[in-house]
């Protein structure tokens, strides 16, 4: 087994498509649409690595991403933002 990836996106379509990928690579994945339980799952989890999203409904993922280290959640994470900017 290579690791357990959490996926925080709300877009179906995306989720699929990464989860599809990284299975085919022999990782455990699992998804979160929102924030507020991406969070919950990277606190409770032992996840290798989270791939987050910046605009999620409700906490968004700058947010996401701060209360995890201020919660000492040291997990790498990979932000991912469909913005031109």
């Amino acid at each position: 087994m290579s690791g357990r990836i959490l996926i925080v996106e709300d877009e179906p379509a995306l989720v699929l498509t990464l989860s599809d990928r990284l299975r085919s690579e022999g990782y455990e994945v699992e998804a979160a649409e929102t924030g507020d339980l991406g969070a919950r799952r990277a606190r409770e989890g032992s996840f290798d690595l989270v791939l987050l999203d910046v605009a999620l409904p409700g906490k968004n993922g700058f947010d996401v991403l701060r209360d995890l280290r201020q919660q000492r959640v040291a997990t790498p994470v990979i932000m991912l933002t469909a913005r031109g900017q």
